[in-house]
């Protein structure tokens, strides 16, 4: 039986956090991007990008920075990120948690990971 235990707290995406977060995702995938010459190697560049996503975007904050985000998009997680100095402490894994169980949450039947 999964059980849900997670001290990581995530708020909805505001414009305001546009230019953190773009660069928090552009470094995150920039390597895989870029080994795998898939063009723009800097996805985000331009709020309009977005602006149709941010209800499903939620950020995680450490002293007032970003230091991860996931995105649920009904009943899918997607661009689960965390900032790469923060990397290897399980954030990751919470972020993960905390997105299954927002879903859970909202009724939906089934999850999808992409």
């Amino acid at each position: 039986m999964f059980e849900y235990s997670n001290d990581v707290s995530c708020i909805p995406f505001q414009e305001q956090y546009w230019n953190e977060y773009m660069k928090i995702y552009n470094d995150c995938f920039y390597e895989m991007r870029k080994t795998l010459e898939v063009e723009p190697i800097n996805f985000y560049s331009d709020y309009s990008q977005i602006k149709e996503k941010i209800n499903n975007i939620f950020l995680y904050f450490q002293n007032g920075v970003i230091v991860g985000a996931v995105s649920c998009y009904g009943n899918e997680l997607d661009d689960l990120i965390v900032v790469k100095s923060f990397q290897g402490q399980g954030l990751g894994q919470k972020l993960l948690l905390w997105g299954m169980n927002h879903i859970k949450e909202r009724d939906m039947k089934k999850l999808f990971y992409m």
